[in-house]
């Protein structure tokens, strides 16, 4: 089978890449400003902004980035703004006719850079720098936010769209689902996995359901309500065309990256064991946090109450069609399916300070582990 590389689908995702390197009209009519920009979806969204050659793009990060720069006088030079300075992100928004806010963390860097600090704060520093420009806003959350929750991921996402909406009654909040791309951090790390592992762990049978979306529909749907005046206010659900258990989509990583790979259930005290011990590593690729597990409990689909991609004329992209470009192309699988490849010395040092960890046995973790085997009823949200 002839593979088809990625940035080939990229290049007819949204249309001819051609025209990235003529340089804009001058004056551009639409300025339009991406906090997150450095980030995994953040590239797709300038993409897809600049298919207007009327249109320039400005990213804004925690660091400096121009590595889109080479697409053409339409990508400004990136900006370095901190999410909690409010007057910063002020100067950044000047002259901005929309705002996307891109902005999430899935791990904390206490004691400044928390999931409430990031996600509610930085969105509501943003949105009232937004107001003050008199820009549209789009900002992106998550599925499954809720002010309500216990998990302080979920719990700073709702809040952070209260935040926006508070603010900026108009502002447009998409929600997607798993995003998943050339670049995802998903099916590429659990790929990864699968060549370290001798099989590939879910946890309570598997059972929780995903609707992965493709990143260009996302983006997509980003540029759509950053113009459609009939989704202000509104909020916008993005799922895929398919539901998946947490096992299938472990299945559907194997097969579409060639690796054969037993899939194996473990219950959920064992995943919060995991979290108390790998969440204390620095990150890597066996990274997994307590809330994350909790996390997997709660289903990531679509609610069938909002909006969704199909309400903004953008048909959602299949999976299959996409996963095996680059879990393929990225060299992760072998002729017969199945490597043995040497870890390389990073992963092996991974793996001692693993081991190193696990003999440090705190002093409540058999208290911890009774909790967790019989836990009391709580509310789940």
């Amino acid at each position: 089978m002839m593979l088809i590389k990625p940035q080939y689908i990229a290049r007819h995702a949204l249309g001819s890449t051609r025209h990235f390197t003529t340089s804009r009209p001058s004056p551009a009519k639409q300025k339009v400003v991406v906090f997150g920009g450095n980030g995994f979806l953040g590239k797709y969204v300038a993409r897809g902004f600049i298919q207007d050659a009327d249109t320039t793009v400005q990213l804004v990060g925690r660091t400096k980035n121009d590595a889109l720069r080479h697409l053409g006088n339409q990508i400004l030079p990136s900006v370095s703004v901190d999410i909690l300075d409010r007057q910063a992100i002020m100067e950044a928004t000047q002259e901005a006719n929309v705002v996307v806010n891109l902005v999430g963390i899935m791990h904390e860097k206490k004691p400044k850079y928390t999931f409430d600090n990031v996600q509610h704060l930085g969105a509501r520093n943003i949105a009232l720098a937004a107001k003050e420009a008199g820009a549209r806003l789009v900002h992106v959350s998550a599925i499954g936010a809720n002010p309500d929750s216990t998990i302080p991921y979920a719990k700073s996402k709702g809040l952070g769209e209260i935040a926006v909406h508070d603010t900026l009654p108009e502002s447009v909040i998409l929600r997607p689902s798993l995003v998943f791309g050339p670049e995802d951090d998903f099916f590429n790390r659990f790929s990864k996995l699968a060549k370290i592992l001798p099989f590939v762990p879910v946890f309570g049978g598997g059972k929780t359901k995903f609707q992965p979306v493709y990143v260009w529909d996302v983006a997509k749907a980003v540029v759509k309500c950053a113009t459609d005046k009939s989704v202000s206010g509104r909020i916008v659900e993005l799922g895929g065309p398919k539901v998946y258990t947490y096992r299938e989509m472990m299945q559907l990583c194997l097969d579409q990256a060639g690796t054969k790979r037993p899939i194996l259930s473990l219950p959920w005290a064992v995943g919060m064991v995991q979290g108390f011990f790998l969440e204390k590593l620095p990150l890597n690729l066996f990274t997994l946090t307590q809330d994350q597990v909790r996390l997997l409990r709660h289903d990531n689909i679509v609610s069938g109450t909002e909006l969704s991609l199909t309400d903004l004329g953008i048909k959602a992209t299949p999976a299959e069609r996409i996963l095996y470009t680059y879990l393929r192309a990225h060299g992760l699988t072998s002729k017969n399916k199945r490597t043995h490849r040497m870890i390389q010395p990073s992963i092996e040092d991974e793996l001692r300070q693993i081991q190193e960890i696990r003999k440090q046995t705190p002093p409540n973790l058999e208290k911890e582990l009774e909790h967790m085997m019989n836990p009391r009823p709580r509310k789940r949200v």
